[in-house]
């Protein structure tokens, strides 16, 4: 298929290519990005503990809506894990744990409480460490312990001022666009109302997503234009609520990204199998998935017309309408239905490459490849992912719209019960580190660019690979950028681009 240039970029380069965006991991406790000053916000929900008891087994735990402990039974205590599994080495040194109420506190594992005071500790992390977790042993019903707080060392004066890592905020220096889809903790959300929404006072910001005003605040930081995603049951009010909170307080220089949902034509998530009956009960198709698709697609439009109402205009808005890239037809669908496509600004794909080396038929088949083997031919899932790429890139033409990744980059990933394949696990996490992925990274980029792709969010900034994926383009924080050759090729672009300007 014959290159096809779409319009202006939203965001051009000074040389024209597109700008980088980039998906943040989710925010937890096994988590390798750290993101905050304050340690306790990747905390897991409270756990019920009971002395002499497994793991968990301290029955029923009086939390409230924020989640947090209220009260205690005789014998019992509540436990969270504030980080676990770092192989690589949690930073060692002494951390400040601020807190409010009356009760005990303490801390376990590889952290050790060296000196208390009311509402205050001094916690000794050790060097190398692996996980520690916080536990309530007492607490006051009428004013029960709350508000934790663990601040890594040398930020106690600025922690509310500064909440975020300074090398967290220096890594990504450059890219333009943070998508939200897993701090928003967008797949399979029960969010419906404004009520239910991550706020700043509850217990962590893991339990179910990243409150929206520290989303706001790194982006104003940052100068990073934000990409959110709403989740799938959320009513016209929390829509309008949300839009209107990023309008106040958003610097107004960005621009603001906006999506329904994640992968809604994506059967695993929840979110897909609400679209599809949303669709059915009103009728929109005889064919389930296109009245999935449809369904998707008309609600796109309404949130898009409520952020619209609140912004007073389209002018700082991109809406994004997204489909399946290995299925040009869904993007087909979505656009024609009621004439969407003259109601967004984008249409966005995960155009991954690499996914056909998962296939449990194919797996013992696979293993027998060794690591530079298998990177010899991922030239051709290159060259497939490249023309659904270029059919998407027509499609974008046609209906005057924008061509945006919401997701990118590998897919080498076991599924249907290829995860489970430790061979292969290890066979496809060889060829992540392998040095020729920055260049497939690269070329990825460059053929975006020659079909006049705009935004392209890669799929992940950090994690580590696991028989789930490999999605992090860092492993984990003190990996040498020699071994990252994923991050090479990121920060290859990046580079050029400030170098332009």
């Amino acid at each position: 298929m014959p290159l096809v240039l779409l319009p202006l970029l939203l965001f051009p380069l000074e040389d024209g290519r597109a700008p980088l965006g980039l998906n943040l991991s989710g925010v937890t406790d096994w988590s390798s990005e750290l993101v905050f000053v304050d340690a306790f916000r990747a905390a897991r929900p409270w756990i019920s503990q009971s002395n002499g008891k497994p793991w968990g087994q301290g029955g029923p735990l009086d939390v409230d809506e924020k989640g947090h402990v209220r009260s205690l039974r005789d014998g019992q205590f509540a436990e969270t894990v504030v980080f676990t599994d770092f192989s690589e080495g949690f930073p060692s040194g002494m951390y400040t744990c601020l807190y409010a109420g009356k009760g005990e506190l303490d801390f376990a594992m590889d952290a050790r409480v060296v000196s208390r005071e009311p509402g205050r500790l001094r916690v000794e992390v050790k060097p190398n460490a692996r996980m520690a977790t916080c536990r309530i042993l007492k607490t006051d019903p009428s004013d029960p312990i709350r508000s934790i707080r663990l601040i890594h060392p040398g930020h106690e004066q600025s922690y509310e001022q500064e909440p975020f890592l300074p090398e967290f905020l220096e890594r990504w220096r450059g890219v333009r666009v943070f998508r939200f889809m897993d701090w928003q903790s967008t797949n399979n959300s029960p969010i419906k109302e404004w009520t239910q929404r991550p706020t700043l006072d509850q217990h962590s910001q893991a339990m179910n997503g990243v409150a929206l005003e520290l989303m706001i605040e790194l982006c104003n930081k940052t100068k990073v234009n934000p990409w959110f995603c709403m989740p799938h049951q959320a009513s016209d009010d929390f829509v309008r609520r949300f839009a209107g909170l990023v309008q106040r307080k958003l610097d107004p220089s960005l621009r603001v990204f906006v999506e329904y949902s994640n992968e809604c034509w994506n059967g695993q998530f929840k979110q897909a199998g609400y679209c599809r009956e949303r669709g059915k009960n009103l009728d929109l198709s005889k064919n389930d998935y296109e009245a999935q698709l449809r369904y998707y697609s008309q609600r796109s439009v309404e949130m898009f017309t409520i952020w619209e109402e609140v912004f007073g205009g389209r002018d700082r808005l991109v809406r994004v309408l997204a489909a399946q890239s290995a299925n040009p037809w869904t993007g087909s669908a979505i656009l024609d239905w009621r004439q969407a496509g003259k109601k967004a600004d984008a249409i966005a794909i995960a155009p991954y490459f690499g996914h056909r080396w998962g296939d449990p038929k194919k797996a013992d088949q696979n293993v027998a490849l060794t690591a530079d083997q298998l990177v010899d031919q991922l030239q051709e899932d290159l060259r497939e992912s490249h023309k659904h790429v270029a059919a998407y890139a027509e499609l974008a033409r046609k209906h005057g719209i924008k061509l945006m990744a919401y997701e990118g980059g590998q897919h080498l990933a076991g599924y249907g019960g290829a995860e489970n394949n430790e061979r292969l696990t290890q066979l496809l996490q060889a060829v992540n580190r392998h040095p020729r992925m920055k260049h497939y990274y690269s070329q990825d980029l460059q053929h975006w660019n020659e079909v006049g792709g705009d935004v392209f969010c890669v799929f992940s900034s950090m994690g580590r690979f696991s028989k789930w994926g490999s999605w992090g383009l860092l492993e984990h924080r003190k990996q040498p950028l020699k071994e990252a050759p994923k991050l090479q090729a990121i920060r290859t672009y990046l580079r050029m681009q400030d170098n332009r300007h």
